[in-house]
């Protein structure tokens, strides 16, 4: 679960088009977040406030160990407006899990003329935009802070600060200049550890021209973006290098618009190769699996998770047209029947989507309400996509339980997340075999509560 103040940076992204998918280091993300998702220790309290549209500030207790805490302060000069509180805040947007990865905008030379003075002025309106954010740990002295400085449309400077005296040199400062396109991304990376300079690049293969893809078919895949990066790094002090390569797929099913996420790492100085699989298998629901493989060693790992999603009994969303959305059920079928309507202006596609519920035998068990959806373009697979991408934006969870497990670790990690009355509730364990005894025992368990207005 983000806290309160990563809820907020995440949203001065957003408003400000800043494309945090297209960063090498989170194109993992989708697979850290099911298999590596933290536990919580002990008994944690979350309190925060948005006093202005500009500012917020947070306050956090816990009992790991000893009574500890922190006090954090938030700055932006983007007035976050669309933020909302624990109590209303959309589960998908406060948790971390399947991360959508969209494909690139190719638009058609005529209609680049067209949109270039809004091109323009979002350029304008989001230049110059800053955020600072800063944290105070207690009891003891360290001090936490980050600025980000948008210095262009698609150029950005980040830096982080951590003061402990415990740490070499009493802390640390690492700085990013950021470079983000629809294209590409790059980085230049400089860290006071070790004198520790890095650079990263990303680059993103992907068309987005539609297909006529004929329905009766084999269902095939479209809408795919295929990411690959590299990150170099030397640390001057040491004298020695690191370099990492990767490689990410994404794409959607047009028969049914589950959208899906391979990656592929590889470590050639370590000998670390790294493959991932990620599939949305419905609406709320979501399987992961990891490989790690050493060529140097031969050691091997596969890791399995999944998350599933539960629904609230009253949905709050409601339909373009003012009609409230059905409940659907996990693990239907997309159906659709083709309709095409007269439009003064541009050929129109209205697709009613029906999702079954079919049993084992592949029976119809009980069908669910139609859906209306209509697209500017006359293609069918993207509108299935388009349809299925809006069933899990709108849908109103309350809760999510993650689970992972590691074969060569032989531990299981639990994880439920969701709003209980006002607040947002994260508590899981970690559990693992006692190699002597042949006993299950718990390494790790707690309990947080978040509350923010």
């Amino acid at each position: 679960m983000y806290t309160y103040m990563e809820y907020l940076q995440k949203c001065f992204f957003k408003s400000t088009n800043w494309n945090e998918d297209n960063i090498f280091s989170n194109i993992n993300a989708t697979s850290q977040a099911i298999l590596d998702f933290p536990i919580p220790n002990g008994l944690k309290i979350d309190t925060s406030s948005k006093t202005t549209d500009y500012s917020a500030s947070s306050f956090t207790l816990s009992n790991f160990h000893q009574i500890n805490g922190s006090l954090a302060y938030l700055y932006s000069s983007k007035p976050l407006t669309s933020t909302m509180g624990t109590k209303d805040v959309s589960l998908q947007d406060a948790i971390a899990g399947f991360r959508i990865i969209e494909p690139m905008l190719v638009l058609p030379t005529q209609k680049q003329d067209y949109r270039s003075s809004a091109t323009e002025a979002s350029s304008h309106v989001n230049k110059g935009h800053s955020l600072m954010y800063g944290r105070m740990y207690f009891p003891g002295s360290a001090l936490e802070a980050m600025i980000i400085k948008r210095i262009s449309e698609n150029t950005q400077l980040l830096v982080k600060c951590v003061n402990n005296p415990h740490l070499e040199k009493n802390g640390t400062m690492i700085v990013y200049l950021q470079n983000n396109t629809v294209k590409y991304s790059r980085e230049l990376i400089y860290s006071t550890n070790e004198s520790l300079i890095g650079v990263r690049f990303l680059y993103n293969l992907g068309n987005t021209i539609a297909k006529n893809i004929n329905p009766n078919l084999i269902p095939k895949f479209d809408n795919s973006v295929v990411s690959v990066g590299t990150e170099l790094w030397f640390a001057a002090r040491t004298m020695s290098p690191g370099l990492s390569s990767a490689l990410r797929y994404s794409t959607r099913s047009t028969a049914t618009g589950k959208p899906l996420t391979m990656t592929l790492a590889v470590n050639p100085i370590l000998g670390h190769i790294t493959s991932t699989y990620t599939v949305k298998t419905s609406v709320a629901s979501t399987f992961c699996s990891k490989y790690d493989f050493n060529f140097f060693s031969y050691a091997s790992n596969l890791s399995l998770g999944f998350e599933l999603y539960s629904y609230a009994r009253k949905r709050s969303a409601s339909s373009k047209m003012g009609q409230a959305q059905p409940v659907y059920p996990t693990g239907g079928r997309l159906k659709t029947d083709q309709l095409r309507p007269q439009s003064p202006h541009i050929k129109s596609h209205v697709v009613q989507v029906r999702q079954v519920a079919l049993d084992d035998r592949g029976a119809q068990k009980y069908p669910v309400p139609l859906l209306e959806h209509t697209t500017e373009d006359g293609n069918e697979s993207e509108t299935v996509t388009n349809v299925f991408q809006n069933l899990v934006n709108e849908s109103d969870f309350s809760s999510v339980l993650k689970v992972s497990t590691s074969l060569r670790d032989k531990t299981v990690k639990l994880l439920w997340e969701g709003r209980v009355k006002d607040f947002l509730v994260s508590t899981g364990a970690k559990v693992s075999i006692n190699p002597i005894t042949n006993t299950p025992e718990f390494n790790k368990f707690g309990i947080t509560f978040s509350y923010a207005f």
